[in-house]
């Protein structure tokens, strides 16, 4: 039975003695996710008490003026009762920069103040018949995207009651969870809406963002939702906040808590999204909670696809793109010329790589002859264009080898969350299987590239010597040759290189000298490692000139599906799992293509230049 206790208002109305009642039945449980050594991952702040921040040595007042004016260190709820618009608090630490040191303080806090939600009852005057409960939610800092000091979040309960005492006497009609600029909704009773005890509703805050979600999921961000990924995978034990129940009338509830009347923001000002938030009372769910939740509440939000199709998966690499894209924004906020360097570097290196190649006169046949990196994409897209069956069955190919080990993957995710009466393995079981299940997962994801890899070189191979060839027969013939001893050769050695910093440069020298390994092996017939020194001596004297265009072909290959999975994310209402389907059917097709822009390079390092003594000298006639 859960038990919740709320902490005493000063005033004591009937509404408000009701109001407290009703508090204490719907309190919410609150699942926070698992916290992990490294502060930048897991969650490592909790709903706390206000006056965690408030009379705190390290906290202080400052003005809206520029440079920012310091009005008041250790400010008391009693000096944020002024109002104060414009004005913000500062948190020990930099939001655009915050290492460990938001982390490290919210430990020091949490250890002298419990978990503390606050609650508030309040009508709409546009709503006469309803009633409307809130719990809001603070936490210092706000570990997401976008990073910033000072978090509120809150769950709203609507009763159709015109009073507390007769919400007592029914349930909610719906809730409403905050997540980001708006919030979702649902229905009591609803499956998706977990109830303990019957009452009180449970709350997962996904890690960082504290956006509240209504289960264990990966959620997809594309608008008010919040632009990223919300992961509430990981929960923790749930914990009960205690509640600190807040008046209905103004003046009582600024009496107990005279903060409520700050109109400033509870942390530092920084541009755009980095600006701390405005407290509850600047919200509009505040005063008028239904004409709110009518304006912004939604039915569902977006939940990630377990598990990808081929390839990267557009929804994965949409997460991880905008994580990526708002450090590097957070790191340049307040540099805005290293960015533009930054950029105008990308620009030039883009403009620099293109310029110093030919894209023209690219025929696709014959293969053997010296081409620029420039004509080697071009001709592969020529031959894509020549013979598209040919390519859709190497898709095709790929597919079935890629299923495999996504099906794979997708049975040891089935089992390790089964139900424990259903016979879920134990922690050290799921942690062996897990890796077992991981190394298998990587070495048929690389046997099923090698063999892409080789089967599109012996196309071309057999294609320049005027035989006919299929997709199966190029297939059936690689499969047959000794690849898989200096693919294997060429991984264990990368893997050993790669387990150090110093030697990761070596790693990358090694893995382009030797790019060529599975070209030679199809095309020249020599034996593994007679084929790695072969790869080793194409690519001598030329390092430079392979590492980069091979970079550029293979990451084209690679992103042409993510990248038109994100455009398709921002730009269309499409699911997740319809932008994923299209997504891998881009990879499929763009892979095989990459793969003979790669045998187009082969070719051009293994076939020999015409020397001056085989030019013909023109002469000029007699006479």
């Amino acid at each position: 039975m859960l038990v919740t206790g709320v902490e005493p208002a000063t005033a004591t109305s009937p509404d408000d003695t009701a109001a407290q009642q009703l508090a204490a039945r719907y309190a919410p449980v609150v699942k926070l996710q698992d916290s992990a050594a490294n502060c930048s991952e897991g969650e490592h702040f909790r709903p706390i008490d206000v006056q965690s921040v408030l009379g705190n040595q390290q906290v202080a007042l400052r003005g809206p003026w520029q440079p920012p004016d310091l009005i008041k260190t250790q400010p008391r709820g009693q000096d944020l009762g002024l109002g104060y618009p414009g004005y913000f608090l500062d948190f020990p630490g930099d939001p655009l920069r915050p290492a460990c040191d938001y982390a490290n303080w919210s430990a020091q806090l949490n250890s002298q103040y419990a978990a503390t939600v606050y609650a508030h009852v309040t009508g709409d005057p546009k709503y006469p018949g309803q009633l409307s409960l809130e719990y809001w939610f603070f936490y210092i800092f706000n570990d997401y995207n976008n990073t910033h000091e000072g978090d509120w979040e809150s769950i709203q309960l609507i009763f159709d009651a015109p009073t507390p005492e007769a919400a007592l006497s029914t349930h909610p009609a719906a809730v409403g969870y905050s997540q980001h600029g708006g919030a979702e909704r649902a229905k009591w009773g609803d499956a998706k809406l977990e109830i303990v005890d019957g009452t009180h509703p449970v709350v997962y805050p996904a890690a960082g963002s504290h956006a509240n979600k209504y289960g264990q999921r990966l959620y997809l961000g594309r608008g008010s939702e919040g632009l990223g990924c919300d992961d509430t995978t990981r929960p923790e034990p749930a914990i009960t906040p205690k509640i600190a129940y807040v008046p209905m009338n103004r003046a009582d509830y600024l009496a107990q808590y005279p903060w409520l009347g700050f109109e400033g923001r509870w942390g530092e000002r920084q541009r755009s999204f980095f600006d701390g938030p405005t407290g509850p009372n600047m919200k509009e769910s505040w005063t008028a909670p239904i004409q709110d939740a009518e304006a912004t509440w939604r039915d569902d939000s977006t939940v990630v696809p377990a598990g990808a199709l081929l390839g990267p998966s557009s929804t994965g690499v949409f997460c991880a793109a905008v994580r990526t894209g708002s450090n590097l924004l957070r790191e340049t906020l307040d540099r805005t010329w290293l960015l533009g360097l930054l950029l105008v570097l990308l620009i030039a290196a883009v403009w620099f790589a293109a310029s110093r190649t030919r894209w023209t006169d690219a025929d696709p046949l014959p293969a053997r002859r010296p081409r620029a990196w420039g004509q080697a994409v071009v001709s592969a897209v020529q031959l894509f264009r020549r013979r598209p069956g040919l390519f859709a069955g190497f898709g095709a190919a790929l597919g079935v080898l890629s299923l495999v080990t996504v099906s794979l993957a997708r049975l040891e995710a089935a089992r390790r969350d089964a139900p424990a009466d259903l016979g879920a393995p134990t922690q050290t079981a799921t942690g062996f299987w897990a890796t077992l299940v991981a190394l298998a997962v990587t070495l048929l994801t690389i046997a099923t590239y090698v063999v892409l890899l080789a089967a599109v070189m012996r196309t071309l191979d057999q294609l320049d010597r005027g035989k006919p060839v299929t997709t199966t027969a190029a297939i059936r013939d690689v499969i047959h040759r000794p690849l898989a001893r200096a693919a294997a050769q060429y991984v264990v050695v990368l893997f050993v290189l790669t387990i150090f910093v110093a030697t990761i440069p070596l790693a990358v020298y090694y893995a382009v000298s030797r790019a060529f390994v599975v070209q030679v092996l199809v095309a020249e017939q020599c034996p593994g490692g007679t084929a790695l020194r072969r790869s080793r001596r194409l690519v001598a004297r030329r390092w430079w000139r392979t590492a980069v265009p091979l970079t550029l072909v293979v990451g084209a290959g690679l992103a042409v599906g993510p990248i038109a999975g994100i455009v398709l994310l921002l730009a269309t209402d499409w699911s997740p799992t319809l932008i994923n389907v299209v997504s891998s059917i881009l990879f499929a097709l763009a892979m095989p293509i990459a793969a003979a822009a790669v045998a187009y390079l082969y070719f051009d390092r293994a076939t020999p230049r015409p020397s001056a003594a085989d030019t013909p000298v023109r002469t000029a006639a007699p006479g």
